[in-house]
């Protein structure tokens, strides 16, 4: 489990489990998403539903997206909610352990839920065998 983790401070958060040529891309997709947010804004909450939908429109893009792979859609929201709590935490990198902890958290059922989402809409078969 420690493999599958970064450390901030004490944090953890989850980065799951790349391919050696999905790094680059991540870690780019990470730095794009990362420029895009105000780092001065720290101590809110991300509110949970509006996370699922971030998530399930694809903010912020990720390697993922480009992949055709069935369980793609489930990797692009491994993908999504890390770099979401890393960018967390280093906004809120001199908030509370509190506070950090549960927009951890938040994150991690944000990526449920739109897991279970994704599952319970999925196509049954592929569309040629409808």
């Amino acid at each position: 489990m420690a493999g599958r983790h970064g450390v901030r401070g004490e944090k953890r958060f989850s980065r799951g489990t790349f391919r050696v040529d999905d790094k680059d891309s991540f870690i780019k997709a990470y730095h794009d998403f990362r420029n895009s947010v105000d780092l001065t804004k720290s101590g809110v909450l991300p509110d949970l539903e509006n996370l699922v939908w971030y998530i399930l429109m694809g903010v912020p893009p990720v390697p993922a997206d480009q992949e055709s792979a069935e369980d793609a859609p489930a990797d692009a929201v491994d993908q999504r909610v890390s770099i979401l709590k890393a960018v967390f935490v280093e906004a809120n990198k001199d908030q509370s352990d509190e506070l950090i902890d549960e927009g951890l958290r938040r994150y991690d059922q944000a990526g449920k839920r739109a897991k279970a989402l994704l599952k319970e809409n999925a196509p049954a078969g592929h569309p040629e065998e409808r």
